[in-house]
């Protein structure tokens, strides 16, 4: 069983690490310099806490989001599960996957066009969601281990290069709070409320005896844990590394931190191993949201009148058309509709435990007016 309970974990590490975990811890090492502890502090409770929150939550609720997300009323709840299937989806978080996997291809072939790298790895994902039922266990025991390993290894050989984070502008409270945006953006709470499916479902076919629900949630949490604790690893890895060699990258886009880092570090040949580690890692996360998105399609917005390939080829066909947006051209259109669901999502996530737990009876009243004080906030003018 704790085998079982550690592949899982890997699993859901693989799915959740994906661009925004390269990119974003990455840019806030470099920005917080001599604070980065203070940053690191940040990160994890936005994007360690809180999508572990979500994990455990919609674990209570069997791994289903219909159910999770109808707490908020079933037209709320229908409204939220399509916005956040395409910020997930095609239209977000699967897009930006691939093209800061493309700017980790393109460090070694500078002449690849973003639509030909595009075209096949949507092929790649294609044939790797094709049979849903295999997706967890192709990320807990092949591709996640891949990544962790070369993970770690970037972070344990960069550790041993001869450096110092610089000094840093930044207030302790000012990192703290940087890094608890950047946790922010990542997006994994998305991803934990809606691969909680995919993993629950993992956790009941491979066990040989019927489980109860408490027993689902609890191997779900003990899983979550896990991959929780990885994520926070790399996290700190990844922000400690930026944060010695800020100076020297301190003009570097951000899709390229984690290739400029690595060619400083560890010489040109060697950031081969970092591009294909934020490949690999770009990947599993596509595959894992492309097979989440396209079971959504096919049930919820077909009502189960296509089968499941016709609903994965448009999914996969409209993640081709937005990567060729570019990371910058994604990351604009999504970014107004997080500002303004991501809060409400954190207090379901909790009102949904509560209500779980110990009844808590006002879930619907405390997210909408958690969303209407979020979209004044940020979009009334003053």
């Amino acid at each position: 069983m704790s085998a079982r309970i550690f592949s899982v974990g890997l699993a859901i590490f693989a799915m959740l690490f994906g661009a925004g975990n390269v990119v974003f811890p990455l840019n806030l090492g470099r920005e917080a310099g001599s604070q980065v502890f203070f940053a690191i502090l940040g990160l994890v409770m936005s994007g360690v806490a809180v999508p572990l929150l979500g994990l455990v939550s919609a674990s209570l609720f069997d791994g289903d989001y219909k159910k999770f997300l109808n707490m908020t009323g079933r037209i709320p709840g229908a409204f939220l599960a399509l916005v956040c299937m395409l910020l997930i989806g095609p239209f977000g978080a699967t897009p930006r996957c691939i093209t800061l996997a493309y700017a980790a291809v393109r460090w070694h072939i500078p002449d690849l066009s973003l639509m030909i790298f595009s075209l096949v790895v949507a092929a790649l994902v294609f044939a790797a969601t094709i049979k849903r039922r295999f997706v967890v266990d192709l990320m807990g025991r092949i591709l996640g281990p891949i990544k962790l390993t070369l993970l770690l290894s970037i972070i344990v050989l960069g550790f041993f290069a001869v450096a110092t984070p610089q000094p840093s502008d930044l207030s302790a409270i000012d990192a703290f709070y940087k890094g608890l945006k950047e946790g922010y953006w990542t997006l994994d709470l998305l991803g934990t409320i809606f691969f909680s499916g995919l993993i629950i479902s993992s956790i009941k076919a491979n066990s040989k005896k019927t489980l109860s629900s408490h027993q689902v949630a609890m191997f779900g949490l003990k899983a979550g844990v896990i991959g929780g604790l990885l994520l926070g690893a790399i996290y700190t890895g990844f922000c400690l590394l930026a944060a010695k060699f800020g100076l020297q990258v301190a003009g570097v886009p951000k899709d390229q931190l984690l290739s400029a880092l690595a060619t400083l570090v560890l010489g040109p040949r060697a950031s081969l191993l970092a591009n294909a580690t934020m490949a690999i890692a770009c990947l599993t996360t596509a595959i894992a949201l492309t097979a989440v998105f396209a079971d959504y399609l096919r049930h919820e917005l077909f009502f189960g009148k296509i089968q499941y390939p016709y609903a994965l080829l448009l999914t996969v066909t409209a993640t081709f058309a937005m990567t060729n947006l570019g990371f910058a051209g994604i990351a604009s259109i999504i970014e107004p509709v997080v500002v303004v669901c991501y809060p409400a999502l954190i207090v379901l996530s909790l009102g949904n435990a509560a209500y779980a737990l110990w009844g808590f009876k006002y879930v619907q009243p405390i997210v909408i007016l958690t969303f209407i004080g979020t979209l004044i906030s940020n979009f009334w003018p003053f």
